[in-house]
This record gives structure tokens, sequence and C-alpha cells, in this order.
């Protein structure tokens, strides 16, 4: 029960909450007559017979999906794991196209309990390290961490193997060890980006000086990061759409490789209030800009990952991940 537990707690890490309620995207979508620069040069508008239905995550996930939203697909975002289990599980399934942490989706197929096959990785780590000093992590302190057998948990025990030197307790969320570090009961936090961004930002209001002290992603697997979020599809249909399939993934890759923060923040700042802070379940646009490139989105295929993918499943038992790889 505690292993499958560290299923639904990973994808709490991606919107940093723990509820479970959903966002449709369609009128954003639909409200999106006069694209942003961004739509401008990676996007366009997806013919009837080639568009997909997506669920994703708050967070960096849907972030990654500006370029779907703003093309017209049919983008569904939720805060929290129970619907993207709930759409992996399905027996008539909702959804073409899955957005979920690479753990969730892969053990829920290696359990034989969806048909559902990564193909695509979308997001490699957002995971940080705030504290209010530069040895918080190796003096005397209280540390406040998130999801102990999920994600975050897992890797950080991963980067710091041999522990850290203040006390640690774990909470349920992000935003509970978010509300621990600004309440003072601890000095420094494991968190998520963007969250970690805003809680700086929030304890400067307040008079105190809080700052990232570590990057995990440096520090996992050679600096190489590690597959967080990935786009799950059901084999059959992919298999009898493939063309449909490609239009979206090239899409994606497109907006990921070219977006630029130190050139286009005002352009990231513009898809994010156009598409709607609630419905990507973020702090603001200047935040998500302020961080694009701590949000680690990168598309590849998961073809071309499978190293990094069987070193971070792993971490969740999963010894040969190979045939959940669409």
């Amino acid at each position: 029960m505690k292993r499958f537990s560290a299923i639904i707690l990973s994808a709490a890490l991606l919107c940093g909450c723990s509820s479970s309620t959903a966002a449709s995207s369609t009128a954003a979508a639909t409200a999106s007559a006069t694209p942003t620069a961004t739509a401008a040069s990676t996007a366009s508008t997806v013919s009837d017979e080639n568009k997909l239905s997506i669920i994703a995550p708050y967070g960096a996930p849907s972030l990654a999906m500006i370029p779907a939203f703003q093309s017209g697909y049919d983008v569904t975002t939720v805060d929290g794991a129970d619907s993207l289990q709930a759409a992996f599980i399905n027996p008539d399934p909702e959804y073409d196209v899955i957005i979920a942490p690479t753990n969730l989706g892969m053990k829920l197929n290696q359990a034989g309990k969806t048909t559902y096959k990564l193909l695509d990785v979308v997001t490699w780590g957002n995971l940080y390290i705030v504290g209010d000093s530069d040895d918080a992590l190796t003096t005397d302190g209280e540390m406040a961490a998130f999801g102990e057998d999920a994600v975050s948990g897992l890797v950080f025990k991963s980067v710091y193997s041999d522990g850290v030197t203040p006390n640690i307790t774990w909470y349920n969320s992000v935003s509970d060890a978010q509300a621990a570090l600004l309440s003072g009961k601890a000095n420094v936090a494991l968190l998520a980006e963007p969250a970690a961004t805003a809680t700086i930002a929030k304890a400067k209001e307040n008079g105190t000086d809080l700052k990232i002290i570590a990057d995990l992603q440096e520090s996992f697997n050679d600096g190489q990061g590690y597959p967080q979020a990935g786009l799950f599809v059901r084999e059959d249909d992919y298999n009898a759409n493939p063309d449909k399939y490609a239009n979206l993934e090239e899409l994606l890759a497109k907006f990921s490789n070219n977006i630029d923060p130190d050139t286009d923040s005002d352009t990231i700042i513009a898809d994010v209030n156009e598409i709607g802070t609630d419905v990507l379940g973020v702090p603001s646009g200047e935040i998500v800009a302020k961080v694009w490139k701590r949000l680690n989105i990168k598309f590849t295929s998961a073809s071309s990952c499978k190293d990094e993918i069987n070193s971070f499943m792993n971490l969740f038992g999963v010894d040969n991940p190979d045939g959940i790889i669409g």
C-alpha cells in the first residue's frame, strides 16, 4: 500500500497541491483569435481530424502545453493526482493524451492497470532547495520537505544519500512545505518551481531573505536531470493514427526548443495571461517568465533517452521499463 501511495503523491509534485479539481481550457483556446508571438512562431490551428483530447496537471506540464492550447487542442488541466489516475485506468478512455509523472503512468502500466505507454518526456525536473543561508543543509536547523515516498522525496534522498544536518519534517504537499518555511517552522525547504520563487518573493514581503541554495537536477544522474513528466498515449490508437500524434509532437518540440526566457519573457507573460493563470495553475505570468529555465521544459522522445528513464524508474522499483515505452 505504501508503494502505491507513492504513485499518488508523485503527481502532487507537479501541481503543488493535493486536491483534485479540473479546469477546462476550451474557452481559453477559443478566445485565442489573435495568437501571441509564441503561437505565431510555433503553432497553427489544428484541423478537426487531427484534434486530440489532452489532460495535464497544473504547473510545468500545463505550461508545456501552451502551443496546444493556442492551436485549438482540447486541453483539460487538473489539480492533484486523482483525475490523472482516473484517466489512466478508465476502461472507456476519455483522453487521447495524458501528461503525467512518468512513474505514475509507467507503474500503472506495469501493474496491468492501463494501456497507456510513455511516448515522450516533457519536463526534466523542477526541484530546488530554498533556505535562509548557503550552509542551511550543513548546519543545525529545521527542514521542510514533501512527498517522502514520491518523486520529490526519492530524488532528494538519491542526491543526499549521506543525509543532511537539519532535522527533516515530511509534508504531503509542496504547499505545506512552503507554509512551514514562511511561518518560520523551518529555515530550509525542498520546493518545486514555480512555488520556490513565489515563496522567496512572499518571504521578502515579510522581511525575510530566502534564496535557492541547491538545484537537485544538477546533482541527479550526473547533471542530466530526470524525466519527471511524460506524454502517454494509448498504443492501439497511436498505431492506427500516427500522423495526428506526430503533429502534436512536432508542435510541442518546436515550442520547447524555441522559447528563450532571456529574450522572450514578455511573450511568456502574454501567453500565460492569455490562457489564464487559473487554467495553468501558476502564480502569475511574471513569476513563470522569471523561472522558465528552472522548469526544465524540454520535449524529448522517450525512445531516445531510455538510459535516463531506466535510471529514474529504478527509484520506483521498475527494473526494465522498455516495454512501457511507446
